[in-house]
């Protein structure tokens, strides 16, 4: 058992390990009086720094915490007409819808204008609702579109992008 392959394995092993150790520096245990005092000194220090650290990290923790449940909720509602989108980001209405047009989004002309194309609908950014009007002309159906929670996302990192947008500084 002792000429194995198996049993060298370990044996090579337990080498390893032992000469491992053995090249780690010992500890340093304090001889006198005041060299176990400032060990003691410097290890309360450290624990210090650790629990002030570990209190900082909880407390952005808790920030974002927040951040991500409203995130979440966004990302599942049903939708925001796009003019609300662009007051809440802090863009104009129309300037919005321009550079949607002007970047492919949006159908630019014709009966469908500001209409997104079908690839942002099919992927679940927008959403599209018909509202039927009554004017004098009779009843018309108009074509509303919406951005749906995931577009929401979607369209900030876009305009994050783009730089039309600020990133909010981290708390």
């Amino acid at each position: 058992m002792l000429e194995t392959d198996q049993a060298w394995a370990f044996f090579e092993k337990l080498e390893d390990s032992y000469f491992r150790q053995k090249e780690q520096q010992p500890v340093a245990i304090p001889q006198t009086l005041p060299e176990a005092l400032r060990l003691a000194a410097e290890l309360a220090e450290q624990k210090q720094l650790l629990e002030q650290k570990a209190h900082q990290l909880n407390q952005q923790l808790v920030a974002a915490a927040s951040k991500v449940d409203f995130a979440d909720r966004v990302s599942v509602a049903k939708g925001i007409l796009i003019g609300n989108f662009a007051k809440v980001v802090g863009l104009k209405q129309n300037a919005l819808f321009a550079w949607l047009r002007e970047n492919g989004i949006l159908i630019a002309s014709g009966g469908r204008k500001n209409v997104p194309f079908q690839q942002y609908i099919n992927a679940g950014y927008f959403t599209v609702k018909e509202v039927v009007l009554d004017d004098e002309d009779g009843y018309q159906i108009r074509l509303t579109p919406q951005l749906t929670g995931k577009g929401q996302q979607w369209l900030t990192r876009k305009l994050l992008d783009a730089g039309l947008l600020k990133p909010v500084a981290a708390e």
